[in-house]
């Protein structure tokens, strides 16, 4: 429960009591409860989500759900994207991407990609069914975060001065994300089949283009992992509606 409670703690704005100093052992284990982390999110979406159709809230009621997303995080993941955007598509070389990674301010690529993300998340959502749309928000988090462990697991630091991406030092075991990814696994058995073939087009997309991050930056960086969490959650969202537009031809 320890473990559990420091991943919400670090994923999302909800206050949870740490009894005790938390180390970097104790950030690596949590990484395994990412996922159930993602699906709590994801319920609490779906719940949001389902009160808007009872009120007939249309597509202010679709907005709301985006703005609640971005606010349980305290806009982290978003955050990162931006910072992640403005690095990658400076056209600088490695080093000068990460340092404009790291300046708090959002240059022009950073509010464009935040603009896209929102709007195909938003547009997702006005597409889909009541049904569809329920169970896209219950499992995109997931996918999210799952995509995050991955990366924290698989690849080195970029930067060598210290960062919120190195919370996890070199403590991070190959099977948490093996249990990570079983819990993932587990939460889309209610969904069906179907389902699960999203997911795995979803986890190849994303993990290619954690790849390419990594192959960029030399590394991840806590950016990264936000951006590799906000980029997973959409393309989840996009193979759906696309998935379930062939369905339908």
């Amino acid at each position: 429960m320890r473990s559990f409670g420091l991943a919400l703690s670090f994923l999302t704005i909800i206050p949870v009591p740490v009894l005790r100093e938390v180390g970097e052992k104790d950030m690596a284990r949590s990484l395994v409860f990412y996922p159930l982390v993602g699906f709590l999110i994801g319920l609490i979406l779906a719940a949001l989500a389902y009160l808007g159709q009872l009120l007939e809230l249309g597509a202010a009621g679709d907005a709301l759900v985006i703005a609640v997303w971005i606010l349980i995080t305290g806009g982290l993941h978003m955050d990162g994207l931006m910072d992640t955007a403005d690095g990658i598509f400076s056209g600088r070389d490695r080093q000068r991407k990460l340092e404009i990674m790291r300046d708090s301010r959002v240059g022009a690529m950073g509010a464009i990609v935040l603009v896209v993300v929102v709007l195909l998340k938003f547009s997702v959502l006005t597409s889909l069914s009541a049904a569809d749309k329920m169970w896209v928000l219950l499992l995109a988090p997931a996918v999210g975060r799952f995509l995050m462990v991955y990366a924290v697991a698989y690849f080195p630091y970029a930067r060598s001065g210290p960062g919120l991406g190195q919370s996890f030092g070199d403590q991070v075991q190959k099977i948490y994300v093996i249990m990570a990814l079983i819990l993932l696994l587990a939460g889309f058995f209610i969904a069906g089949v179907l389902f699960y073939v999203y997911l795995f087009i979803s986890l190849f997309l994303g993990l290619i283009l954690i790849y390419g991050l990594a192959r960029i930056l030399g590394g991840q960086t806590g950016d990264t992992f936000g951006a590799s969490c906000e980029s997973g959650e959409t393309i989840f969202m996009m193979t759906v509606m696309i998935g379930i537009g062939i369905m339908n031809l």
